[in-house]
């Protein structure tokens, strides 16, 4: 007999729906791309239309369901994740007004009036900067919209909406409270202040729940939808990065996590609020009760790959699995360094301080005809080294936590769409002179968000037990001493090149 936990994984780029087996471990999922809008051709504003995102997770559900022939009665929970700086505001009624990606960058226009709040935002919430944020956006309608403004009763992230459709409750958690610039980074609750030197205090925002609690069962309407039985239990999930790095087993004081997918954030578990006095980068709260994360970010990791697969299948004309396949087998010809071929794509070391900085995209290498040119560049190298520049990235994070906390780490624990590459895994541990730990999973958002839903369905009384329970892990990666040696040099030309970047 089976019992499946479910995850609703809100994704920048579509929405994944993930059944997982209790019994036996198996997982199934479905997924599909959707696309944003711009209203009035407006680049700064980007929107979804909240009513056919919903009814995409019900069609992957019922797919699910039909496909592997699940019974509906055997569905024990559901929970959700969802990407950060994404929100949705509602009338009285519920109904949607406005709903946003993360790309939604409106609030710039207004960014400095919640500047001109008489608070700290960023040591009081860890965030910044606020054209990303909730206030930000509020404030836009509120400027240019007054009559949508004037009907916005709840203010919530996506991941807090998705909630609302599953159960009817208006529900958030820390970890996705945290994204919003209006959530106390020590006492975990919302800070009223801010909207009210606003003149925005009218508008109400979710009641603080801790991931995994039970909030309630499927509204009749979401149970029909979806083809599920209406009692069944309804848990709060988490923000996606954390709910990744729980999967990954990154859930004690000092836990290096990352989650190594179109982005790639590096967090460091913290049991209480470090805030970097530089203020670079992010402090927000973990799923995990009573802990923290400060976290990094390499910016575009597996995008980067994406991009180059795309353009090497053009010429090969074979299928993705087939492309990949291809270009690690090839890149791993190419030793440690990529014979001085440097890559500077997109990946970052994060500093919110510039973050509008756009570096060009460059590949550094010797002339391929040059006399003196015995090892002129291939597409081997530019694989390799377009690996490495993601490594080297990641490397740069790390450094800053760590220089930030005083803390070190021996290990890296790494979920996400890129862990599938084997060669940017063992690279990764050869660039940060740390092992990497696997999961024997790729999809971890999605699993801690079925984490979630175990717990509140009465399954596991913690996350942290049912991540010890149902997470598996790979051996480690230990890094080579003398390849370690060659890399720390080339490390250092990249950090050279990085700073000069961003100069042009």
């Amino acid at each position: 007999m089976s019992r499946y936990v479910v995850a609703l994984d809100f994704g920048h780029g579509g929405a994944k729906v993930l059944f997982f087996d209790l019994e036996t471990g198996q997982r199934y999922s479905s997924y599909q791309q959707w696309r944003y809008f711009t209203p009035e051709n407006d680049e700064y504003r980007k929107e979804y239309h909240p009513s056919e995102f919903f009814s995409t997770f019900c069609h992957l559900v019922n797919d699910v369901l039909h496909k592997q022939k699940i019974k509906p009665y055997d569905v024990m929970g559901i929970s959700i994740a969802c990407m950060r700086h994404s929100y949705v505001f509602l009338d009285s009624k519920g109904n949607e007004l406005y709903a946003g990606p993360n790309t939604d960058v409106r609030g710039v226009f207004y960014q400095d009036v919640v500047e001109s709040v008489p608070l700290d935002l960023y040591q009081k919430t860890g965030q910044g900067p606020p054209l990303m944020f909730l206030p930000a956006r509020l404030l836009w309608f509120k400027n240019e919209r007054p009559e949508v403004f004037k009907q916005i009763n709840y203010a919530v992230t996506s991941g807090d909406w998705l909630m609302y459709k599953l159960s009817g409750v208006f529900a958030t958690e820390p970890s996705l409270a945290s994204t919003t610039l209006l959530f106390d980074l020590e006492k975990k609750q919302w800070i009223p202040e801010i909207m009210e030197a606003l003149d925005m205090n009218d508008i109400n925002l979710p009641k603080v729940y801790q991931a995994g609690d039970r909030i309630g069962e499927l509204t009749r309407d979401a149970a029909k939808q979806m083809g599920l039985p209406e009692e069944t239990p309804v848990a709060v999930g988490g923000s996606d990065t954390q709910l990744g790095i729980l999967a990954s087993g990154a859930v004690a004081e000092g836990d290096l996590g990352i989650v190594a997918g179109t982005s790639i954030p590096v967090m460091m578990v913290l049991s209480k609020p470090i805030v970097d006095p530089k203020r670079r980068i992010w402090t927000s709260f973990h799923v995990i009760p009573r802990k923290w994360v400060l976290e990094g970010n390499g910016q575009m990791g597996g995008l980067i790959y994406d991009w180059l697969k795309d353009n090497i299948q053009s010429i090969l004309t074979k299928n993705d699995t087939e492309t990949y396949a291809y270009m690690e087998s090839i890149a791993r010809k190419i030793p440690a360094g990529s014979d001085s071929v440097l890559a500077s794509l997109g990946s970052e070391i994060f500093d919110i301080n510039t973050i509008s900085v756009v570096r060009p995209g460059v590949f550094r290498f010797q002339q391929p005809v040059h006399p003196m040119n015995t090892t002129p560049a291939t597409f081997a190298h530019f694989i390799r080294a377009a690996l490495e520049n993601i490594a080297f990235a990641v490397r740069g994070n790390i450094e800053q936590i760590e220089e930030i906390t005083q803390k070190k780490t021996d290990m890296l624990r790494v979920t996400g769409g890129m862990s599938k590459n084997s060669l940017w895994a063992e690279i990764l541990a050869q660039v940060t002179g740390k092992n990497v730990m696997l999961t024997t999973i790729d999809d971890g958002t999605a699993m801690g968000s079925a984490l979630c839903a175990a717990v509140g369905a009465g399954i596991y009384t913690t996350l942290e037990k049912a991540a010890s329970d149902i997470i598996h892990l790979q051996p480690e990666i230990i890094p080579d001493e003398e390849t370690v040696k060659i890399y720390d040099r080339y490390y250092e030309t990249w950090r050279e090149w990085y700073g000069k970047l961003a100069e042009m």
